[in-house]
């Protein structure tokens, strides 16, 4: 009709006429069956459509984690501000869902929106930010609690004139060790609160004792595994590896116990002796890649101190070794599990360069049909892998402490998904150039290479949070190894920085609205200087009975990194149109809910928006627009985003979703005139990644 649906927008962003407010009821005089008022009732001011805002102004936020002793709702993770630790955990680390939690779970399903915990545990804080302070209690090891092991933190009670302290987890009454003890001040607080980070930060760590330790702490140990098949040699991608493996040599953390390997493939797998003692390197070939075994792992780790300039000139002579290499061969999955061999000893990081689909030896792929003519059915099962002992490798490699990093260096299809499955599992990461060209892709391979082995990390890694009474973890969900006989720990050969899970919790039972609630996350790992520690952070949220006060505190950015990782889950052997209906499902929900319990008075043609959730809507369309959902994008492209957005923060999902648009132009221009001043910041233009 004339007036059309309601919400539609109008032709060519017209205004409602007369200042009329959208969806505002005609006055008197002005027709409820005439077409102009159905028309003014209809239209949407294109000014008043919530979109976000990049800040690009020089003033930062600073964000207070509490303000008298209540929990503050965080900023948008897309924003930049400095975390001022007041005993709750930076938003970088941990970010509820839901800033105030409901008391019940009929209340939350009331509500249409779900409770989860996005946790990223080594984030990289602002240079500003409060640190992040290293107690070490010596012989002591950690304090925690001896019913729930939920550790030391800001919340604990004490009593007794400090000689019990008070889980405020599960309530349970613990004695406190001798040499912890200090007495009480008048406000019932240990005199010694802020002296110690683990009573007054949100965020710290501790060294671990003997008893964190399964084995001796695992050293850093790199190897590189090189492809050199005629397809790598022909398109340049041989020769651009080995000099950024050269390159980033300096840049391997560990100090002098780094040690190093070097491996090539092509129809072969061909393992290099860089040991000291050596004239030359020594070269073992493994022709049969039908069995795959590892000849004298001892010998082919050395240390980067005693084999560096061996080392080098060894990848400078690579390219030219197998220049003559012909034939389409190539067992890229039999030199992975060779390579896992070689590193189970000892565990390690295995950096897999891959320029075509694996063809030949053990777990050989095959092309996919991908074509247009294909159901959707059919499409969706591409995105699964089509060789399931891949994932039985991952798992073996998992169980090793090995995580593999997978550069995918090609000019047609590799078979994504399934490659995928050997970094998803391991806590390594995926980069993904194609076509690969060593004259535009080069730099980027440097210097995404020299950032994943030089960025904050951890090693053998054990991830768990816990929650206070009345709450409960149901899963996770992200790129990790969850072994089956532990169903509260999450196992991470590797984690870095830029690795984010998402805790999905319930609430069991009646939540006390006078009272907080609780959530830690507790990441056991090994830094690279060989040592063994614990980061606890602990996150304290208020309680409430009022609809509005849930919708108050709701939080966009988790709640999309959430969304989005479930349809991730469920769109491989699924549908597109499912996938998309689980998305509409969950946003009109949602809205739905805060129009019945917060907005009862309002028109019921207006669209009403929490001021929380105003660009939920803009962003739920971007992720049905997003390249998943999508019949136009390739396989190998829709398997990689897949991929992505598994590991990805809150942050980087933001901006996969919704890029943000920076002047680039006005940038060049202040560069080249000099005006730049000291506030100008470097923007650097990077492919999408995992």
């Amino acid at each position: 009709g004339p007036g059309g649906m309601p919400g539609q927008m109008p032709p060519g962003g017209m205004q409602p006429p007369g200042g009329m407010q959208p969806g505002m009821p005609p006055g008197p005089g002005m027709g409820m069956g005439g077409a102009p008022a159905r028309q003014q009732m209809a239209r949407i001011d294109p000014a008043q459509i919530p979109r976000p805002v990049v800040n690009q102004s020089q003033e930062v936020q600073v964000f207070e984690t509490r303000v008298n002793g209540c929990h503050i709702n965080p900023p948008s993770s897309s924003t930049r501000f400095v975390v001022r630790d007041r005993g709750s955990a930076s938003p970088r680390l941990l970010r509820a869902s839901l800033n105030t939690v409901p008391a019940t779970n009929d209340m939350l399903g009331n509500s249409g929106m779900q409770l989860a915990l996005a946790v990223q545990p080594l984030a990289l804080p602002d240079p500003d930010d409060d640190p992040v302070l290293v107690v070490d209690l010596a012989e002591l090891g950690p304090v925690r609690c001896g019913r729930c092991k939920a550790y030391m933190n800001p919340y604990m009670r004490w009593a007794d004139g400090g000689k019990t302290f008070v889980c405020n987890f599960c309530n349970a009454s613990n004695p406190c060790p001798d040499s912890y003890f200090n007495y009480l001040g008048p406000d019932g607080r240990r005199r010694d609160t802020y002296e110690r980070a683990e009573l007054s930060c949100g965020t710290y760590e501790v060294v671990a004792t003997k008893e964190y330790f399964a084995r001796p702490a695992m050293p850093v140990i790199h190897v590189f595994l090189i492809d050199v098949g005629h397809a790598a040699v022909a398109s340049g991608a041989a020769a651009a590896t080995c000099q950024c493996i050269e390159q980033v040599l300096d840049s391997l953390q560990g100090g002098d116990n780094t040690l190093v390997g070097l491996v090539t493939f092509d129809s072969s797998v061909h393992f290099y002796n860089v040991s000291k003692g050596q004239a030359q390197p020594q070269m073992l070939v493994m022709p049969d890649t039908q069995d795959v075994y590892a000849p004298m792992p001892s010998q082919l780790l050395a240390k980067l101190t005693e084999c560096r300039e061996q080392l080098a000139e060894l990848l400078a002579s690579i390219p030219t070794m197998f220049a003559a290499t012909a034939g389409p061969e190539c067992c890229a999955a039999a030199a992975i599990e060779a390579c896992v061999e070689l590193l189970k000893p000892t565990g390690g990081k295995l950096h897999a360069f891959v320029s075509s689909l694996p063809n030949s030896g053990m777990k050989a792929l095959k092309m996919r049909d991908s074509s247009s003519s294909m159901a959707e059915k059919e499409k969706q099962m591409g995105l699964l892998p089509q060789d399931l002992t891949y994932l039985t490798l991952a798992a073996q490699a998992a169980e090793y402490q090995i995580c593999i990093d997978l550069f995918l260096l090609a000019q047609s299809y590799v078979d994504v998904a399934t490659l995928a499955t050997l970094s998803h599992t391991t806590g390594g990461s995926m980069y993904h150039y194609l076509p690969f060209n060593p004259m535009m892709d080069q730099d980027q391979l440097l210097n995404d290479l020299k950032w994943n082995v030089s960025r904050p990390q951890g090693l053998e890694a054990i991830l768990r949070v816990r929650c206070s009474g009345g709450l409960d973890v149901e899963h996770y969900l992200g790129s990790f190894y969850k072994p089956p006989n532990s169903p509260t720990d999450v196992y991470l050969p590797a984690i870095d920085c830029d690795k984010a899970f998402i805790a999905k919790l319930n609430i069991t039972e009646k939540l006390n609205p006078s009272n907080e609630v609780y959530l830690q996350s507790a990441l056991l790992y090994t830094s690279p200087d060989g040592g063994r520690r614990v980061r606890i952070s602990t996150l304290a949220l208020p309680v409430s009975d009022q609809m509005g006060a849930v919708f108050k505190g709701a939080d966009l950015d988790s709640q999309l990194a959430n969304l989005t990782r479930q349809v991730a889950c469920t769109l491989p052997g699924g549908t597109s149109a499912g996938a998309k209906e689980l998305i509409l499902a969950r946003i009109t929900a949602t809205l739905a809910a805060y129009r019945k319990h917060c907005a009862t008075s309002s028109s019921t043609v207006q669209l009403i928006l929490p001021e929380a959730l105003k660009l939920l809507p803009l962003f739920s369309l971007a992720l049905q627009k997003s390249p998943i959902l999508r019949a136009d994008v390739r396989p190998d492209e829709r398997s990689l985003w897949l991929a992505s957005v598994m590991a990805a923060s809150c942050g980087r999902i933001m901006g996969l979703l919704h890029p943000r648009l920076f002047p680039v132009h006005h940038m060049l221009v202040r560069a080249c005139s000099g005006t730049g001043g000291q506030g100008m910041r470097v923007v650097r233009m990077r492919r999408d990644k995992c």
